[in-house]
């Protein structure tokens, strides 16, 4: 498997990381006062976590396993065939749902959940992106 070949959605996780971090250190009411933070917020979401899907479908590819139906799939893919830990299946599928709902339901977001995602759930994307990593480092061409 080549690093390289997912280096661009690879590469885009963690400037969306970094600039989340400037936004998780707003106050609620700082963040919600300006739409550009939630804009922000909501778009560097939505393309960390395509990205983890994206390269765990690459991975998935790679190693001639199933072919995913859905985005929660590929998770599905992933723990099946103890690329991924079972008891993290339900924490990965919760984001690639927020995911989903920014995407189809962006006139319905709680910015309450929002905020909350931004202050206790990074810990899901940066965890992910070091598995997927380490998946793809040791399964090499």
């Amino acid at each position: 498997m080549r690093k390289e070949d997912v280096q661009s959605k690879l590469d885009i996780i963690p400037e969306n990381l970094e600039k989340i971090e400037i936004l998780r250190a707003k106050s609620f009411e700082e963040f919600t006062s300006d739409f550009r933070n939630i804009d922000s917020a909501l778009h560097r979401f939505q393309t960390s976590i395509q990205a983890l899907v994206d390269i765990g479908g690459y991975i998935i590819a790679w190693l001639g396993l199933r072919t995913p139906g859905t985005s929660g799939e590929v998770i599905d893919i992933l723990v099946e065939h103890s690329l991924l830990k079972t008891e993290q299946r339900d924490r990965y599928v919760s984001m690639i749902q927020f995911r989903n709902r920014i995407v189809h339901f962006y006139n319905d977001i709680d910015l309450k959940i929002l905020y909350r995602i931004l202050q206790e759930e990074l810990i899901d994307i940066r965890e992910l992106y070091r598995t997927l990593i380490q998946i793809i480092e040791e399964h090499p061409e």
